[in-house]
């Protein structure tokens, strides 16, 4: 299990300069990726993302580049040096002074593009950094993992704890309705009045298959949580299915000791739901 949230660093150098790269993720519902810095390249920038897009799957991300040239990057001496010859022979035609090598620079650039040069550094200096993220992001997962099955144990605690209260309800239900009925009427409830009514009651407050579907979802919890691939959807499915059962049996529950249960059942799911956020 991996987090959303990470930190990674990476540098490169070549003749032509220095590239340094920090990358850092937050959780996002899909994938985002800001850059920022020293490259204004288009068709550069898209690779990197792509790059980056990769590594992610999930997350948002904000991609720091800083790219330093050599003193010597992308000289074109050729140029320069026709370009002071050019210089020279018009001052020499009208009795300037000579030119100096910084005019030839300036008349004709340094040569080459810089994003040429930070394109193969920057892209290393990138995968260093994507690499440390990975770590980190393992690292926090593996917290996440430790968190996420603490709470499923304590659903699975409160599901088994929910069985005999609600199984125990039918009885004392029962001798309320013939107390209830038996006022009502003034005189003894006569039995298949009773078994309607403690049938009618019975099947109101039954949440006999929300805890059978509760079950379902916490098999499927269990098993989802020691995959190693991606999980943070389905998760969030789940959550939001054990959230729905809950509420359900909740809404059944007719019992002072059920309902806390409930509750605590729901309070638990609003809390996985937190974690389950920030799972890639």
């Amino acid at each position: 299990m991996k987090s959303m949230t990470g930190f990674g660093e990476g540098s490169a150098r070549s003749p032509g300069g220095q590239a340094k790269i920090v990358v850092a993720t937050v959780n996002h519902k899909t994938t985002s990726i800001q850059l920022r810095g020293d490259i204004r390249d288009l068709a550069l920038e898209e690779r990197l993302r792509e790059q980056i897009r990769a590594a992610l799957v999930r997350g948002s991300a904000t991609v720091q580049i800083a790219w330093e040239p050599s003193v010597a990057a992308g000289v074109d001496r050729e140029r320069i040096a026709a370009a002071w010859r050019e210089l020279a022979a018009i001052a020499a035609g009208i009795g300037a002074p000579v030119p100096t090598l910084a005019d030839a620079v300036a008349l004709v650039g340094r040569g080459r593009d810089d994003a040429a040069l930070a394109a193969g550094p920057v892209s290393e200096a990138v995968a260093e950094a994507l690499r440390k993220l990975e770590a980190s992001r393992q690292r926090e997962g593996a917290a996440l993992q430790a968190a996420l099955q603490a709470l499923a144990a304590r659903m699975r605690q409160l599901h088994a704890d929910m069985a005999p209260l609600a199984a125990a309800r039918l009885p004392a239900q029962r001798e309320r309705l013939i107390s209830v009925v038996s006022e009502a009427v003034g005189r003894a409830v006569p039995a298949e009045v009773l078994a309607r009514e403690v049938a009618i009651e019975a099947q109101r407050i039954d949440i006999a298959e929300e805890l059978t579907r509760l079950a379902a979802h916490l098999d499927a919890l269990d098993r989802l949580l020691v995959r190693t691939d991606p999980i943070g959807r389905e998760l969030e499915f789940i959550c939001q299915e054990l959230g729905r059962e809950a509420n359900t049996a909740g809404a059944k529950a007719n019992d002072a000791q059920l309902s806390e249960l409930c509750i605590a059942l729901k309070v638990a799911v609003d809390q996985m739901k937190e974690q389950a956020a920030n799972c890639v």
